[in-house]
């Protein structure tokens, strides 16, 4: 098979995590209060409704509350303590405006040293950046 056969060509627009139930009200408070962003609780006959964040761009991400989830780091988080799965980042139109917001609500932030950006920590311990919608770099 060659390179231009076959090939995976983008990301997809759609991020599935998973947080334990004792983290969904302070998770669900971040991304519906904090942020502001779109949400929907959405009933698959799960012990929890899955909880959907929509984006303008049509991207989103749904999250499951599951006693298999891992467990919150439980404290203060620094890079030796952040969540070690998939960290990921939302895009903004005002970095300044949504890190404040996240600081006023208390939202756990720390740096990593492969990176300039403030990374946070949402309840649960799912790490994440803001990036403005112009950046382009790693």
């Amino acid at each position: 098979m060659s390179r231009t056969e076959h090939q995976i060509t983008a990301l997809g627009a759609r991020v599935h995590l998973f947080v334990q139930p004792e983290s969904r009200d302070r998770f669900i408070s971040l991304f519906r209060d904090v942020l502001g962003c779109e949400t929907a609780e959405l009933d698959f006959g799960l012990p929890y409704p899955v909880f959907l964040v929509s984006f303008g761009d049509g991207s989103r991400f749904s999250v499951e509350f599951s006693e298999l989830a891992p467990e919150d780091y439980g404290g203060v988080v620094d890079d030796q303590s952040a969540f070690r799965g998939a960290w990921i980042e939302f895009r903004t139109t005002d970095v300044p405006e949504f890190h404040g917001r996240l600081r006023q609500a208390g939202i756990p932030e720390f740096r990593h040293p492969g990176s300039n950006h403030v990374y946070f920590s949402a309840p649960g311990g799912q790490a994440f950046r803001l990036i403005d919608v112009s950046y382009e770099g790693p």
